[in-house]
């Protein structure tokens, strides 16, 4: 009788053998490619300061009824994603800020400022930038959006903490305009 080459045997050896490497790898995350990185952290939140999120400008004097308004703005719509390198977090912002031509605009231009801050997780005030705003408005038109995008670098010594800080928009305004905000609510 001649010896037959066992084919189950023969077709199960590299088959256990590549079987039993992965299993080996698996348990070896450094030599594994497949091994699960480490989550990326969340973005930091955005946010619009309350009662910084709207502004009124009146004409020069005393008058602060409507037909004294020279522009009213708030902001609009955002959205914005972020990624990591090795040492900080990367935040791109896309905004709106909706402006109205009031009766009192007689130049049919509107000027303000902006401002985007990074507070860190103790609320600290870590950086904030002042944007200024020109807009000039056609014949026809008393309402415009203006859009506006701006990258933040946040520079983190743990990346863990990118979730934790915090970006601040609002209105660079007057201490007049802010008390005015907090008299008049919000439409």
């Amino acid at each position: 009788m001649s010896a037959r080459p066992n084919f189950a045997r023969t077709l199960f050896r590299p088959v256990l053998l590549v079987a039993l490497t992965g299993l080996v790898l698996a348990g070896c995350s450094s030599l594994n490619p497949f091994a699960d990185k480490a989550p990326v952290p969340a973005c930091p939140d955005v946010r619009l300061v309350e009662n910084l999120n709207r502004m009124a400008q009146y004409r020069d004097g005393p008058g602060r009824d409507l037909t004294d308004v020279v522009i009213e703005a708030r902001f609009g719509e955002m959205s914005g994603a972020c990624s990591y390198d090795r040492d900080a977090v990367i935040v791109d912002l896309l905004l709106s800020i909706e402006v109205a031509r009031g009766p009192g605009n007689t130049d049919r231009k509107a000027k303000f400022d902006y401002f985007v801050a990074i507070a860190d997780p103790a609320d600290r005030i870590l950086a904030k930038q002042v944007f200024p705003v020109e807009i000039e408005f056609e014949r026809t038109q008393n309402r415009q959006r203006f859009i506006d995008e701006l990258t933040q670098r946040i520079p983190l010594t743990d990346l863990k903490q990118g979730p934790n800080h915090r970006i601040l928009l609002g209105f660079q305004i007057r201490e007049d305009q802010l008390e005015e905000n907090l008299r008049r609510p919000q439409r």
